[in-house]
Parts: C-alpha cells; structure tokens; sequence
C-alpha cells in the first residue's frame, strides 16, 4: 500500500546574526568614531540612524576623547546668489591616489572637494575655540543668531558649561583671544551701534561693549581680520579698512587697504606667503629665506593667494584662478606641501597633491578659512 507522502520538511535557517544597528547607541558611536571622515557619505546611506548618528555631537565628542579625530579644511564664501554666508569643507575620497594636477590639462579627478556643510560630508560649521587659562571658549559661527558662549577645563572633554551670554546674538561671528580677553564683532544687525563688538573678561565673568566703530563698518561684510602688535585689524567689503586699539578702546582707519600677511607656524618655524614665493624665518640669522623646490607653484598661483593653514605637520595654500573658457566663473585650488629640512639653512617643499577643489562665480568673495579637528 502507498504510504501517504510525508509534508516537506522546512529547510532550518542558521542563525542570523544581530543587526548591528541592535547595538546600544554608546557602542555604535564608539564604532562610528573609529571610522576615517571620509567614509561617513557612503554610510549615512545605509539608514537613517547612520545619518542621524553621524551628524550628532556624540560622536565629534567621542572622536576627540578616542583621538581619532582629523584635522579638517573649513572654508566660508560669500556667494551672489545667498544672503547668507556659506560654509565648505575639504572633503578628500577615501582609497584613492592623490596627484599635482597643476600645469595639467586634464580635469579635475574630484577627488578632493569642498563640500556644503552641514552635510553627511561635514555635520556642523566649525565654532570659535578661544584658550585662556586652564579653559576653553567656544561660540558658534552659524548663520544661526545665537547669544551663548560655552566653557570647559581643557582636561574635560564632556564638560561643557554655559558661560556668560554675549550681550546680543550673533551670527558667524568673528572672534580672537588677546591678553586673556575674548573679542568679538560684528554677526548682528548694522543697527547695534553699542554692541556690534564687544569684549569678555573672564576673571569678572562680563561682557563689555566697546566703541562704536561707526556706521560704514557696522553695514559692511569683514572679509578679514588679523591681530598685530596687539591690535585688531579688520578688512571689509568697502574701500576703508579699519583697526581698533584695546587698550584705548580707539577705532582708526587705516591709512591704505591693509593686506593680511598668510602666515603659519608649523614645528616651531614661521612661514610667510607673499605674491611671488614662499618663505621660512630664520631665527638665527633673523632673516626670511625662500623655501626651495616650490618654483612651479609660485608661478601658477602668482598673486591670487587667498589663504595657507597649518594641516598636521604640512602646510595648506589656497588660491584662485579665472576658470577658462569664458572667465565667468573662479576655480578654488588646494595644495597640500611636505615640508623637509636638509640643512641648517635650507628648507625644502614638495607638493604631495593639487588640484581645483571648487567653482565658484567670479563675483564671490573669499571670507575666512580655519583647520579644526573634527
């Protein structure tokens, strides 16, 4: 007799693993902070905790307490066709052999990029940190208006506090650090004439409004601001530029349009840019010496220098050139230069990579830049 077919048997499936997102967030943060920037993009893909994870200030925390943060380009432009300023960050693609694309005519490879922030690229602009004491001062610089400047001991990496409100909120603010005092100006509205800047004073804990430097600053974009023999010295967007004297509280215009000189100081040596070469101070023989090796570079950006940033233990330049055919638009160029000492008196370059990092229309105007650890 035909036995009744027996039911198939359902095949038993192994045991899946856990899905990673499963994880307490402490340890996928962890995880997330051990990853190289530059991969973030492709995993804010996966989902949209990934995203909202990668754009936290969990994370940036944890990067700085692991030491695995990276020290990162940030760049802010005006744009013609934005109120507001924009900020961009240096964005390089992992995996990839960066080249000298200068003197080349090939197009850029886009391997390296100055990308919108906020974006999975880079999740929030950088803010000012300011060091007096044994503290930190931070204030944000986004287009946000906000009032409230934070502090922390520098051997506390959670420890944030609210410090001493500014007196008005700002937006993108300009700040520096002089004799133990912070500084800050503009990022208001132009009718602020008391407050448009004013100064903090950590050991009494206020904020002090300092002199009205007049209307035509207040209603100007500042382009720039550079601190020398312990003045402010402040470039905006019209003919006149300004600076102010702390310890006269006392605003001048300064006789002829000032050009902020691009220095930096990597290892213990100071290097200079100007509009034809690139040089290293000599502090035995108290005299600027050219770095050698950097000829072709010096032709190329000529005097269209917009800035140069200490970038680990290299130096940074960036600078502009008109984008052909039609010159309507501006390319945005990056160099990255290692630097060699091979005599006493001789201090060598090499560009390990170049290329055009952004276009931009002809009538943008370059703000600011700074190199922060992310």
């Amino acid at each position: 007799m035909d036995s009744e077919a027996e039911p198939p048997q359902e095949k038993k499936k192994p045991n899946s693993c856990p899905s990673f997102l499963s994880l307490p967030e402490e340890i996928l943060v962890n995880c997330l902070a051990r990853i190289p920037k530059s991969y973030y993009p492709k995993l804010s893909l996966v989902c949209k905790s990934f995203c909202s994870l990668i754009l936290s200030m969990e994370l940036y925390v944890e990067r700085l307490y692991l030491g695995t943060h990276e020290d990162v380009l940030h760049v802010c432009l005006q744009l013609p066709d934005r109120r507001l300023p924009s900020w961009f960050s240096l964005w390089t693609k992992p995996d990839q052999t960066l080249t000298n694309d200068i003197g080349k005519k090939k197009k850029s490879t886009r391997n390296t990029l100055l990308v919108p922030i906020p974006s999975s690229y880079s999740p929030r602009v950088p803010m000012f940190i300011g060091e007096i004491g044994s503290e930190l001062y931070a204030i944000s610089k986004h287009n946000t208006p906000s009032s409230v400047m934070w502090v922390r001991d520098k051997t506390s990496i959670y420890a944030w506090r609210k410090a001493p409100s500014m007196t008005v909120a700002r937006a993108n603010v300009f700040a520096y650090v002089i004799n133990g005092k912070i500084y800050v100006m503009g990022g208001c509205a132009a009718d602020e004439s008391k407050y448009w800047a004013e100064v903090f004073d950590p050991k009494t804990q206020t904020w002090k409004p300092l002199t009205d430097p007049g209307a035509e600053l207040r209603v100007s974009s500042i382009i720039g601001m550079a601190v020398s023999e312990g003045k402010i010295y402040v470039k905006n967007s019209y003919v006149k530029d300004y600076v102010y004297d702390p310890e006269e509280d006392k605003w001048d215009v300064v006789a002829s349009s000032f050009m902020i000189e691009r220095k930096c100081e990597i290892e213990n040596v100071l290097y200079r840019f100007s509009r034809q070469s690139c040089s290293w101070y000599d502090t035995k023989h108290k005299e600027w010496r050219d770095i050698k090796g950097l000829a072709t570079l010096n032709r190329r950006r000529r005097s269209s220098i917009l800035e140069v940033a200490k970038y680990g233990d290299k130096l940074l330049i960036l600078w502009e050139i008109f984008a052909k055919p039609f010159y309507q638009n501006k390319s945005i160029w990056c160099a990255v230069v290692a630097l060699e000492k091979r005599k006493i008196d001789e201090i060598w370059g090499k560009v390990k990579w170049a290329s055009i990092v952004l276009t931009v229309p002809r009538s943008y105007v370059f703000l600011r830049c700074e190199v922060k650890p992310v």
